[in-house]
């Protein structure tokens, strides 16, 4: 049997359709620029005259991350 063909013209056996793997779906390369900027941006802030406080400036930086893992994890599970 080729791969063109649906069943056997011997024997009239279906041909197996292979799996179709679906791997995630990373996050959009917008996303990831936005998440690089504020982070750089929060950075900025803790070097700035008007200092951030470090304590600040981490959960800030926390919260960037843990928005950008969530947002992926939302696109694969749609995905699915």
């Amino acid at each position: 049997m080729t791969r063109d063909e649906d069943q056997c013209y011997i024997c009239g056996d279906s041909s197996p359709k292979p799996k179709v793997v679906v791997g995630n779906r990373p996050v959009s390369a917008l996303t990831n620029l936005v998440f690089l900027a504020s982070l750089t941006f929060t950075g900025y802030c803790f070097f700035a005259e008007h200092k951030l406080s470090l304590p600040v400036t981490l959960t800030i930086s926390a919260s960037l991350l843990l928005i950008r893992i969530l947002a992926e994890k939302a696109v694969n599970r749609n995905s699915d």
